[in-house]
């Protein structure tokens, strides 16, 4: 135990029938001393289990194969003892999920269900919702407890997603109490107004109503379907320890340990209190609580702060200390765990204190051009590209980058949802929309097009079309542009020709000298009634969002094409976006490349140089901040964000950004900034 220090070491040997708790900084060695607790109480307690719960499957096997390893290890020590100092049978480890899962297995009959029962995934889940709604007196409560659109309804009749979502809030917010009685805290109603733009004060009472009895009532479906949902596993588990089912479970275990407490919700909480009393470890860090909108809440970690030893883990191997300086600054600010809130200082052994810099830029795109320099410079000096990592709060930020990172011939890691953007039903249908645009008669994109939005052109209209333009020898989409359509039914040619009509239109707009890329898509989503029928859709924030980040995509790559090309036609500015958008969506991810990642995704990794990209007012904190709670957890995601560099970190901010700002305007530089204590280093200019 030498190699730990003093703070791990008393956390480490704290008595095991007595709750503990190890408010554990970043980069202070959390798992190194989760692992060495659970070995000295499996070698101080000769019999008896330990139950190490995470919240990630990675995080679990991590553990796993460490305490693996180390028991190899004992083995080899002595020749004579073949006998490990502890027997990794005695260990129990997994997700909050997977071993409530396994105790449900365990006593399913008790809780109505058979050993087999399955565990549904997210579509399925939507679909039982649909079949609990439909033909129900509860439909029409649905309908209108939303306040829904009638192509809301339309779309909800068919999906429901929304009614899984909600019900998906209900359960990880709420506390047992408020689950068992149907009766909701402000703070659980207020997550239900956050969840949806319909949900109001006015309304929310009426939408806890419909989603706790919808709750109840999928409950009782899962009996006779023997199925669970994710969000049923919690609840069951919390049931089956109310009751007392898990009585011989418990006395197994002679300790349990928590790791990322700071993520848990009620129900987590509660089963956690019942299951493990005060043989239990807490490991976690409120300042690092950036999952609230999962459910987790860090003020459980302050509750038991009050009745329980707390173990500070100060000491930071990652980070320099101007890094850390930067971080303990702005962490500051925030009021919810203030109470066991220490700074965290440097422990590294080569004491070097770490740079921190700020750059201003007028544009978005000098942005990008200084921040390929900056990486090419230090990979020049021999960085390598893994070591270096672009972190950003959302995908907006990402236009331009990856592109000016592909032509720049650096490679790229990225694990953001941007390749799910690229993906998405936006994108591809956009891309196709501009591919029978360039090219009429690219057949696989008119056939992505022709029912976007629903005109009533399925697949078996499609097969009897493609009949027709076969008996013609043609192709497809030259037999709907010759008009010669006499074997159609009137009402089907009614649908052709309207669809013709629109895209003849749309071709016409590329003889407007005036026109650019992003009012031609416009003018094709608008000709097509596009747009509006995704916010029609059920999924309308998730396709407003898309399609915002679209813009500014769309907007930033027309700017670069021109600025790099002399006078391009509206065509050559579509056939080159379709070229670059295609390639990019099948790009190769190349993992030892540069990391670019969302910051909810780095968390629990570290990088030598990171550079953070965003720092501007309703961006970063983003738009969606009404109280200060809010605002808290965005301060937190920025602490998360500023404490995974270790040597170097560099802050950029820009002035306009083509995703965000209007013409015109001026964003103004991130509160975050001034609160870490942040001056500019270096200011962009045209």
């Amino acid at each position: 135990m030498a190699e730990l220090n003093r703070g791990q070491q008393a956390l480490v040997l704290a008595p095991a029938d007595k709750k503990a708790i190890g408010v554990a900084g970043a980069g202070t060695g959390k798992t190194t001393t989760i692992l060495a607790r659970a070995r000295h109480i499996l070698e101080e307690n000769k019999t008896g289990n330990v139950l190490l719960i995470t919240f990630t499957r990675a995080a679990a096997n991590d553990i796993k194969n460490r305490l693996e390893a180390a028991a190899v290890s004992d083995e080899n020590v002595s020749a004579s003892n073949s006998v490990p100092s502890f027997d990794m049978r005695r260990v129990m480890s997994g997700t909050f999920h997977s071993i409530i899962a396994l105790f449900i297995r365990r006593y399913a009959p008790e809780v109505g269900l058979s050993a087999n029962f399955s565990i549904i995934d997210e579509n399925s889940t939507a679909i039982m919702y649909r079949n609990l709604i439909e033909g129900n007196p509860l439909h029409e409560q649905f309908l209108t407890g939303w306040a829904l659109t009638d192509n809301e309804k339309k779309l909800a009749k068919k999906h429901f997603n929304l009614a899984a979502n909600t019900v998906s809030i209900l359960v990880n917010m709420a506390s047992p109490e408020e689950l068992l009685k149907g009766e909701f805290s402000e703070r659980t109603l207020n997550a239900l107004i956050k969840s949806h733009r319909t949900i109001t004060e006015e309304n929310v009472g009426q939408v806890a109503s419909f989603t706790y009895t919808l709750f109840k009532e999928s409950l009782s479906d899962g009996k006779r379907t023997n199925t669970v949902t994710y969000d049923q596993i919690l609840f069951l588990g919390y049931l089956m320890a109310q009751a007392d089912m898990l009585e011989k479970d418990r006395a197994a275990f002679i300790h349990t340990i928590v790791d990322e407490y700071q993520d848990t919700n009620p129900l987590q909480d509660a089963f956690i209190r019942y299951f493990a009393g005060e043989k239990l470890t807490i490991v976690g860090d409120v300042d690092q609580s950036i999952y609230g909108f999962r459910g987790g809440q860090p003020t459980l970690i302050l509750e038991h702060a009050k009745e329980a030893a707390v173990y500070n883990l100060t000491e930071n191997y990652r980070s320099g200390q101007n890094i850390l300086d930067t971080a303990n600054r702005i962490i500051r600010h925030n009021q919810v765990g203030s109470t066991i809130r220490k700074d965290l200082e440097a422990g590294r052994a080569d004491k070097s204190p770490g740079i921190v810099d700020l750059t201003i830029a007028r544009h978005d795109y000098q942005e990008t051009d200084q921040l390929v320099r900056d990486i090419l410079r230090r990979h020049d000096l021999g960085v390598p590209w893994s070591d270096m990592a672009i972190l950003i709060r959302s995908r907006m930020t990402l236009a331009g980058i990856s592109k000016k990172m592909a032509e720049a011939k650096i490679p790229v890691y990225d694990t953001t949802r941007y390749a799910d953007f690229m993906k998405s039903e936006v994108m591809l249908d956009t891309l196709n929309f501009l591919k029978v645009f360039v090219n009429p008669k690219d057949i696989y994109a008119f056939m992505g097009v022709i029912d976007r939005p629903k005109q009533g052109i399925g697949p078996t209209t499609l097969a009897k079309l493609q009949e027709y333009a076969d008996k013609r020898n043609v192709g497809l989409v030259e037999y709907l542009l010759s008009k010669d359509v006499s074997e159609l039914t009137p009402a089907l040619k009614k649908k052709i020709q309207k669809f013709v009509g629109t895209y003849e239109s749309v071709f016409q707009a590329q003889s407007n000298d005036h026109i650019d890329l992003t009012s031609l898509i416009g003018y094709i989503f608008k000709s097509f009634g596009y747009e509006d029928w995704l916010m029609g859709l059920q999924n309308r924030e998730k396709y407003a969002q898309d399609l915002k980040i679209l813009k500014g995509m769309v907007k930033t790559f027309e700017e670069e094409f021109r600025r790099e090309n002399k006078n391009p036609t509206l065509f050559d500015v579509a056939n080159a976006f379709v070229f670059d958008m295609s390639s990019s969506a099948v790009r190769e991810e190349d993992k030892d490349g540069v990391c670019i990642t969302t910051i909810h995704n780095a968390k629990g990794l570290e990088w030598r140089y990171v550079f953070l990209i965003g720092l501007e007012e309703e961006n970063f904190p983003g738009t969606k901040i009404i109280d200060t709670e809010d605002l808290e957890s965005e301060r937190r995601l920025a602490y998360v964000a500023f404490t995974r560099a270790k040597d170097e970190l560099h802050v950029f901010a820009s002035q306009t950004r083509a995703a965000l700002s209007q013409e015109g305007e001026s964003l103004k530089p991130s509160r975050f900034l001034m609160e870490a204590g942040l001056a500019p280093s270096r200011f962009l200019t045209d």
